[in-house]
């Protein structure tokens, strides 16, 4: 039996153990919320309390924790989340916030983080968004994690980033000048967004296709989960950057072994040419490590589009630079280096580019480690029922 079958036979052996609920197969491959990190007061400017100790100990975090401000978001699916916003004029010297403030209204990043952290944990990856392009960030919580109530499932996320989207608008905030950024298994509830509303742009970080093509062994071969499953998909990439209206960047590790590149690769080819902005792919990251492989180079990406970003919210008509790929192998999509390039990881100095200084700050990850989606891929997968089985949550350790 073929490793597409085997895959095929091990989802409908889940399936049939979680009663045949397709949301709940999503769930138990899908999200794994962390313990909460942090917990915010009930009020509607209520303050951010980090539960870990390694983020209440870091300067890092504790100057992010200064400049935002946390507000209360019901969604319409009846949940409540936090949603932490850094603004500008905290994030800079007073000169220099006065000096940009005559510049007009910032781009705000509205942050849609992967599925093994929370909004808390990160703090410190969007004040150094916020502090190294001059922008405002947004990070919205989904129901389930942190201190948001409901319990996760694709359809939250989709309500709880709208939430955020909506609560933007209300503030003033033009549509033009609101960022979509997915990051992981965020770039669903991102693309999704972007489809529907009037954003700025989108920033897709370690995109996947759809749901359940994540967990294909062989892509382009039959018997494949996402077409055997396809009732099971959610998060349809694939199908929805090609309603996009507005700049679309994607950036991609070439040695992301959880989320495959081809991923990235295809997302950015089905988007239409007049939103297609040159992707970043650097060849020596992974699914975790995309942006401390090369500070410098991955900065300068986002930086560069976000610049076109802005330029078109002011009226300019800005058409995406050319670029072109050598198209990757369609099972394998890793490229192996060359001997001219190290088989070793240079990680950028952050004190090269960021204008604050390295710490010992805690190491966030980012994306699931527990091998759920490449045990998924070889077949390796078996079911162990516990009694809190109905819940529908789905917790990592039921699939080994």
């Amino acid at each position: 039996m073929g490793s597409n079958c085997v895959a095929s036979t091990s989802i409908g052996c889940l399936f049939c153990c979680k009663g045949c609920n397709a949301e709940k197969v999503r769930n138990a491959f899908t999200f794994i919320p962390p313990p909460p990190s942090y917990t915010v007061e009930e009020e509607e400017n209520g303050q951010m309390t980090y539960l870990m100790e390694g983020l209440e100990a870091s300067d890092l975090y504790r100057k992010a924790r200064e400049a935002s401000e946390m507000h209360w978001l019901t969604t319409r699916m009846g949940h409540r989340v936090p949603m932490v916003w850094l603004r500008r004029s905290k994030l800079r010297e007073p000169r220099e916030a006065n000096r940009e403030e005559a510049l007009g209204q910032p781009l705000v990043l509205l942050h849609c983080h992967g599925n093994a952290t929370d909004i808390g944990m990160m703090m410190g990856p969007y004040y150094e968004l916020g502090k190294v392009l001059g922008i405002e960030v947004c990070g919205v919580e989904y129901a389930g994690y942190g201190a948001a109530s409901g319990r996760p499932s694709s359809g939250n996320t989709y309500a709880d980033v709208e939430a955020a989207y909506d609560y933007l608008v209300a503030k003033g905030i033009p549509p033009n000048r609101i960022v979509a950024y997915g990051q992981s298994v965020g770039s669903g509830p991102a693309t999704a967004l972007a489809s529907k509303k009037p954003c700025g742009g989108v920033v897709l970080h370690s995109p996947l296709l759809s749901g359940i093509k994540v967990v294909d062994p062989k892509p382009d071969v039959c018997c494949r989960p996402s077409c055997v499953w396809s009732c099971f998909d959610f998060y349809p990439n694939d199908r929805r950057v090609r309603q996009l209206l507005c700049p679309l960047l994607v950036m991609h590790g070439q040695r992301d072994d959880i989320i495959p590149f081809y991923h990235g690769f295809r997302l950015h080819k089905q988007c239409p040419k007049q939103f297609r902005w040159p992707a970043y792919f650097p060849q020596r990251a992974g699914h975790n490590d995309l942006v401390e492989t090369d500070m410098r180079a991955y900065f300068g990406e986002v930086a560069s589009f976000l610049q076109d970003v802005r330029k078109i919210a002011e009226g300019n008509k800005v058409d995406p630079p050319t670029q072109s790929f050598e198209k990757p192998s369609q099972v394998q999509m890793v490229l192996k280096p060359t001997e001219s390039e190290p088989r070793q990881v240079e990680m950028a100095e952050m004190s090269d580019f960021l204008t604050s200084g390295p710490e010992n700050q805690p190491v966030v990850k980012v994306g699931p480690e527990d091998g759920r989606y490449e045990e998924f891929r070889k077949g390796n997968i078996r079911v162990q029922l516990e009694p809190n089985e109905a819940n529908g949550t789905g917790q990592a350790r039921e699939l080994g």
